[in-house]
């Protein structure tokens, strides 16, 4: 809602001077411009790239495997997704998500804290990828009487400006006292409807996914009591429906279907997620220490909050405290892998690094090419350890998730340590290609092909990306996408 508000009143400001002050190109006639699957990643992937550039995305690999896993659990039951979805949280207490070009789906931690289930989580996730199979974005998009490419622009500005905090606090004052145009108007009723519609089918998602429907009625009514007197807040700036009208309506669909397929454990994982991303978000981890002890003396905590008070711990520097405390905590099957990822951590901060390498190797042996555990495994490798077993580790997993950004780049650190500096370029370019950055990726193909000691595969492999790679970047600079 954030983000919409932000681009309504961008518009409203004068889309053309403000998109100008953060290089925002002239994305030309709207009636002259179609966007095509390609064209929509692109955008979605710089605006992910400025979100992370600006610390805004929590780069933590449990908890983004979690969301992931659970958008996938949920797509998997969606028609018309497109492309793969891809799923990030952002660290911001507000309670928010949002949908991205090119099925980029955003949720705040704050969000994340706020709900009491997993049913409820999925909910709102749900409502996201409906936004995206439902093709809202595109439809807006192309809809020039509703939308047009200037307040497209105006939307990738307010998006980029917030991200960089360039003053998104005073701009919402700015929206809460000032006057919009009728062209604004007439956007927020068209996302209204796209609301009610994401709902319905978000819901549809949760029943065949095997949720609990009324989780999502349930925050929704929790939402509306947040939010205090709904006359407080004008009519026109309201991007979603009431979140009482909403309470109502998905809460009678629901009524049509209970939930199978799911088992406790999920719940309890769910619990072990918020309690690591609320020990992630704080910013001062001796607040969160304090804030945990003060729970536990009112009776207030359970094993998922223990495990967050070892992470706060941690991050506290209190790293004894923290393994005495982990040594307490039980271990249910379905949190067993985060618990021993975490024994294994602090074995290397307290430098016993035989317990470290012992950990690691029979999680090996039990889960496999685990894709957290080996880009936990691989982080300590080239940090501590080994760089070419890091190698073999991560070659072996990239057969199976070439898409993995984050692979991509420690896969080029750990070449880089081995003296490989072609195969650290190839990475290089393949990640800033998945990040959204085509330039640095092209320059980074070329920049392997001048490595000493490439392979002759290496350098038909950087030929044949430097040559896709200009022809991609030429397209977008003809196309004037965003950049």
């Amino acid at each position: 809602m954030r983000t919409l508000i932000l681009g309504v009143l961008l518009l409203s400001l004068g889309t053309q001077s403000l998109a100008q002050s953060i290089a925002l190109p002239d994305m030309g006639d709207p009636s002259q411009q179609v966007l095509g699957p390609q064209d929509e990643r692109r955008i979605g992937q710089r605006i992910l790239m400025k979100l992370q550039d600006a610390g805004l995305v929590l780069e933590d690999p449990l908890a983004s495997e979690y969301l992931a896993s659970l958008g996938s659990r949920l797509a998997l039951h969606a028609d018309g997704a497109g492309s793969p979805l891809r799923f990030f949280w952002v660290r911001d207490p507000e309670l928010n998500a949002f949908a991205l070009p090119g099925g980029f789906i955003g949720v705040h931690t704050g969000l994340m804290l706020e709900t009491r289930s997993e049913s409820e989580l999925a909910g709102v996730v749900a409502h996201e990828i409906a936004h995206v199979v439902q093709h809202h974005i595109t439809r807006a998009y192309a809809d020039r009487q509703t939308i047009g490419l200037p307040t497209m622009a105006a939307m990738l500005a307010g998006i980029a400006l917030a991200a960089a905090g360039g003053g998104g606090g005073q701009i919402g004052q700015a929206v809460a006292v000032g006057s919009m145009a009728a062209s604004a108007q007439r956007i927020v009723n068209f996302t209204r409807a796209n609301e009610q519609e994401a709902d319905r089918v978000g819901t549809d998602l949760l029943i065949r996914a095997g949720f609990e429907p009324n989780g999502m009625a349930s925050f929704f009514g929790r939402l509306e009591n947040l939010s205090g007197s709904a006359a407080q807040i004008p009519e026109f700036l309201r991007t979603h429906p009431l979140a009482l009208n909403r309470a109502a309506d998905t809460e009678n669909r629901s009524l049509r279907t209970r939930p199978t397929g799911r088992t406790p454990g999920d719940e309890l994982y769910y619990r072990y997620m918020r309690a690591r991303i609320a020990a992630l978000s704080v910013a001062t981890p001796a607040q969160a220490v304090r804030d945990h002890e003060r729970r536990a003396a009112e009776g207030g905590t359970d094993e998922a909050d223990r495990y967050g008070y070892v992470l706060a711990l941690e991050r506290a520097g209190r790293l004894d405290d923290a393994a005495r405390e982990l040594a307490k905590l039980p271990r249910p099957a379905a949190a067993a892998l985060a618990l021993r990822l975490e024994e294994a951590r602090l074995a290397l901060l307290t430098g016993n690094t035989a317990r470290a390498w012992s950990t690691y190797e029979a999680l090996r042996r039990a889960y496999g090419n685990d894709y957290v555990l080996t880009l936990s495994y691989g982080e300590a490798l080239v940090t501590r350890g080994d760089p070419r077993l890091a190698i073999r580790l991560l070659d072996e997993q990239l057969r199976r998730r070439p898409e993995s950004a984050e692979l991509q780049e420690l896969y080029a650190r750990a070449a880089e340590q081995t003296g490989d500096i072609a195969g650290k370029h190839l990475a290089m370019s393949q990640f800033y290609e998945l990040s959204g950055d085509v330039q640095a990726a092209f320059d980074q193909a070329e920049i392997g092909l001048r490595a000493p000691n490439a392979s002759g595969q290496q350098l038909a492999q950087l030929r044949q990306r430097a040559q896709r790679l200009r022809e991609l970047n030429e397209y977008e600079k003809a196309s004037r996408l965003p950049r």
